[in-house]
C-alpha cells in the first residue's frame, strides 16, 4: 500500500469518525439574569424605584431564569365592575378579582411569578406558575409575599403625602429581595409529565451514546476497508479491472454508502439531530421554561387579598384614586 493510500485511509478514519456526534450526556442549567415586569397604570411607583428594581432583579442569575411581574391598575375595567357591583360577600367579590387576574396573566403571556394590584378597591393578588412552584415556591411563599405588598401599600395610605412614595416604592425592591432570596439557588424540578428533556432521556442518551460510539468505529474501519481497496485493487481475483474487484470507483463509493447507510440507521434509531453532528439531546437547552410549565398556573395558586377600601396617595401619572 503506497503512503497516498495510507494518508487518505487515515483522513477518512478522521473523518468517519467525526461524522456522527455523539449525542450530549450532560449539561450544566442554564443561568440567566432576573427579569422584572412593571406595567404601572396606578402610577404607584416613581420611574427611578421601577429602573433601580428592575436592575437589582436582573443582578441576580437564576438556574432557567425567572420573571417576576407586578401588574397595578387604577380599578376594574367596566365589564368586571358590574360582575363585582352584583357580589354579595367579599369571598365572590375576591372571586371576581381572582378571575381577572388570571385572565391579565393569560392575555399578557406572563411567566414565574405574577402580582396583580388594584388601587381601588384594593386588592392584591399573586399567581405562580407550574415551573415556580416546582422550584419549591409554596402557597406559603406566595401569601407572604402578598401580605408584604399589602401592608405597604396599607401604611402608605395611612402616611402623609410626602413620605408615601418612599413607602410604596420600597414594596418593589422587597419583592425583588423577597423572591432572590427564595429562589435564586433553586432549579425547576421535573415532574412526570413535564419533565426536562436531560432528565426525560438520561437513560437512552447513555446508551444511544455507546451504540453511536460502536458505529463510528465501524463506520470509520467500513471507509478506510472500501479506501484500502479502492487504491490497492483488492477486492477479487480480477485486479481493478476484472470481474471480481469492480474497481476504484466502486470499492470508494461502497464505503462510502456503507457509512451513509450506517448513519441513516442511526439516526433512524436514536433521533440524531442531523446526519453531520448534531443531537436532539441537547441538554443544555431543555431547561427552558417550556419543558416544566412555565406559563402554565399552578393548580392551587392564586393568593388574594381584599381589603374592601382604597390604597390612596400619590399620582405618578396614575391620578388620584384613594387608598393604594
Amino acid at each position: 500500500m503506497t503512503k497516498l493510500t495510507t494518508r487518505l485511509a487515515m483522513i477518512a478514519a478522521l473523518l468517519s469518525a467525526g461524522a456522527v456526534a455523539p449525542p450530549a450526556f450532560a449539561a450544566k442549567v442554564p443561568t440567566q439574569p432576573g427579569e422584572l415586569q412593571v406595567i404601572d397604570k396606578a402610577g404607584l411607583f416613581s420611574p427611578s424605584a421601577i429602573a433601580a428594581a428592575k436592575t437589582e432583579m436582573h443582578g441576580v442569575m437564576f438556574r432557567d431564569g425567572l420573571t417576576l411581574t407586578i401588574d397595578s391598575h387604577q380599578s376594574l375595567p367596566s365589564d368586571r365592575k358590574a360582575e363585582f357591583d352584583r357580589a354579595t360577600n367579599d369571598t365572590e367579590r375576591t372571586a371576581v378579582f381572582e378571575a381577572w387576574a388570571k385572565s391579565l396573566y393569560t392575555n399578557r403571556k406572563a411567566t414565574g411569578i405574577y402580582v396583580l394590584i388594584s388601587k381601588s378597591p384594593g386588592v392584591v393578588i399573586v399567581l405562580t406558575d407550574k415551573e415556580t412552584r416546582t422550584r419549591g415556591f409554596t402557597k406559603e411563599d406566595e401569601i407572604k409575599l402578598r401580605e408584604m405588598i399589602r401592608s405597604s401599600l396599607r401604611q402608605a395610605a395611612s402616611q402623609p403625602a410626602e413620605e408615601q412614595t418612599a413607602t410604596r416604592d420600597g414594596i418593589l425592591k422587597s419583592a425583588v429581595e423577597f423572591v432572590a432570596t427564595e429562589l435564586k439557588d433553586t432549579t425547576a424540578a421535573a415532574t412526570a409529565t413535564d419533565q426536562p428533556a436531560e432528565k426525560r432521556n438520561a437513560g437512552g442518551s447513555n446508551i444511544a451514546g455507546w451504540v453511536c460510539l460502536g458505529l463510528c468505529v465501524m463506520l470509520g474501519a467500513w471507509l478506510v476497508i472500501g479506501l484500502i481497496r479502492a487504491f490497492s485493487g483488492g477486492g477479487g481475483a480480477g485486479g481493478p479491472g476484472g470481474p471480481g474487484g469492480g474497481g476504484f470507483m466502486t470499492s470508494l463509493f461502497g464505503g462510502l454508502f456503507g457509512a451513509m447507510a450506517g448513519m441513516w440507521l442511526y439516526n433512524s434509531m436514536f433521533g440524531g439531530g442531523g446526519m453531520f453532528g448534531g443531537s436532539d439531546a441537547t441538554a443544555g437547552e431543555s431547561g427552558t421554561a417550556g419543558d416544566t410549565g412555565s406559563g402554565d398556573l399552578a393548580d392551587d395558586t392564586g393568593s388574594a387579598g381584599y381589603d374592601g377600601g382604597d390604597y390612596g396617595g400619590g399620582d405618578f401619572g396614575g391620578g388620584d384614586f384613594g387608598d393604594f
